[in-house]
């Protein structure tokens, strides 16, 4: 399949204009305009097979990397093709549907972990797939402190960065209320990350109205 190809028969212009604005550092030049349903689609279809793929285009580096997560292949296989595919990812939008396409973590999840450690370090988008990688996987009885203690820690002036942590964090309250409580009532984030946290905490539908107000009279003024 000529990949190229096939996202230009699935090109929406108007999708694209929008999309544009949602991804505001990619030049809207480098936007075919596909939705991440036919992204998926086409992924699925080539992974295992020989393929041809340029950085070029933004879908192009979205069905890269979601390749990975469909191919059938070795831990070892998806670590090390990952470990090309990071570095390319320059949004946030490449960084959150690719994560969530990598399922093949939950029968791997002590590689994983100590495969996605080291991007915390990392630049700006490296640190997100970090983060985005425990949110998606690692919010479980077994890794939560770790994770917790990793987001606690992770000082960070970068915004997509920072939107990560609060948004991990709101999504971690769900399951383990009394552990995040405790962070935000301690005040053990960043004055930006505890306020963001919040707010997105206070977004969910599945957090109780006593609570929502309870936390937000810890908001940082």
């Amino acid at each position: 399949m000529d990949i190229r190809e096939e996202l230009f028969k699935n090109q929406d212009t108007k999708y694209a204009d929008f999309h544009s604005r949602l991804v505001p550092n990619i030049e809207r030049e480098r936007i075919i305009g596909v939705r991440i349903p036919v992204l998926r689609k086409i992924s699925k279809k080539v992974a295992n097979d020989k393929y041809k793929l340029s950085n070029y285009y933004y879908e192009e580096i979205m069905v890269k990397g979601m390749i990975i997560g469909y191919e059938k292949c070795s831990i070892e296989k998806h670590l090390s093709d990952l470990k090309d595919f990071v570095p390319l990812i320059d949004n946030w939008a490449v960084c959150d549907c690719c994560c969530s396409t990598y399922k093949f973590t939950q029968k791997n999840m002590t590689a994983v972990w100590n495969f996605i450690l080291p991007y915390l370090s990392g630049s700006e988008y490296e640190i997100r797939f970090a983060v985005v990688m425990m949110m998606d996987y690692f919010l479980t009885d077994d890794y939560i402190d770790e994770v917790l203690e990793k987001l606690i820690f992770l000082k960070s002036d970068e915004y997509y960065v920072n939107m990560a942590v609060a948004w991990a964090l709101s999504v971690a309250f769900v399951k383990f209320e009394e552990k995040v409580y405790k962070i935000i009532e301690e005040n053990r984030l960043s004055a930006w990350v505890h306020n963001k946290t919040i707010q997105k905490i206070c977004e969910s539908n599945r957090v109780d109205k006593n609570i929502k107000y309870a936390l937000k009279q810890l908001k940082i003024k």
